[in-house]
């Protein structure tokens, strides 16, 4: 797969303050398993500068059935559980490269 074919995720995640803490060590240990995964090409966190409680997670996967594989794992799984109740909002926005 080249460059052009990957699939990029935008992945916004706004944490309650109260919970902040709390989902660095899960944000830490998603991004270490995910970077493992054969299909990932990037994945890194990322703080908005203004407000410490928005989170973005920079992906990008090889094919669609790389991002299945993921989403399949037990980390992606395990995560899911954790920070359904911690987030004041999540939005997940897949996009493809166009140059």
């Amino acid at each position: 797969n080249t460059a052009m074919d990957e699939i990029r995720i935008v992945a916004e995640l706004e944490v309650l303050p109260e919970h902040r803490e709390a989902m660095l060590p899960a944000f830490r240990a998603m991004v270490e398993a995910s970077r493992a995964e054969a299909g990932n090409r990037a994945y890194d966190l990322t703080e908005d500068l203004e407000n410490p409680c928005r989170f973005f997670i920079l992906e990008a996967w090889a094919s669609d059935a790389a991002i299945a594989e993921h989403n399949a794992s037990a980390h992606f799984k395990a995560f899911g559980d954790f920070q359904k109740d911690k987030l004041a909002r999540k939005r997940v926005t897949l996009l493809r490269p166009v140059c």
